[in-house]
């Protein structure tokens, strides 16, 4: 049984080292790191029963992922490029259509990007359908845009 234990160990133990290279993200080789600890503990006679067995892999995986892994994440550069999500660097001084004149509320709606949207003046507090915009900023929901004036 303890022979059929060990095998069964370090089978388990290389075949997740070896698929790491499948999966990439290291964990799987910390995971069969735990379990090729298990089977050389109960190589050198200090791992009996399956308690013992189930305690030292998990304990062991544990200890590989938050120590070693974090320590490698250090060195390996990553390939992920965070982009700018921030929209609103991207729409501020975007020309707009006014497609409601303002109400009494002193919203207007203006048309961007297929869509309508709310639109407050940042000077000027009355539009009327067609005039032209620019975007300043947004607040919440509401873009808040000035007025260009033709020349």
């Amino acid at each position: 049984m303890d022979d059929l234990a060990l095998n069964i160990w370090l089978s388990v133990g290389a075949f997740l080292v070896i698929i790491e290279f499948l999966l990439p993200g290291l964990v799987m080789v910390f995971v069969g790191m735990g379990a090729l600890t298990v089977a050389l503990g109960m190589k050198l006679g200090h791992i009996d029963s399956v308690v013992e067995q189930l305690i030292t892999f998990f304990v062991s995986s544990l200890l590989y992922l938050l120590t070693i892994r974090f320590a490698v994440l250090r060195f390996i550069p990553s390939d992920t490029v965070q982009a700018n999500i921030d929209e609103d660097v991207d729409i501020i001084g975007q020309v707009l259509s006014v497609v409601e004149e303002t109400d009494s509320l002193g919203l207007a709606r203006v048309e961007h990007s297929g869509s309508s949207w709310q639109a407050r003046g940042d000077i000027e507090k009355k539009f009327i359908k067609g005039d032209k915009v620019k975007i300043i900023r947004r607040e919440n929901i509401t873009l808040i845009v000035q007025k260009i004036l033709e020349e």
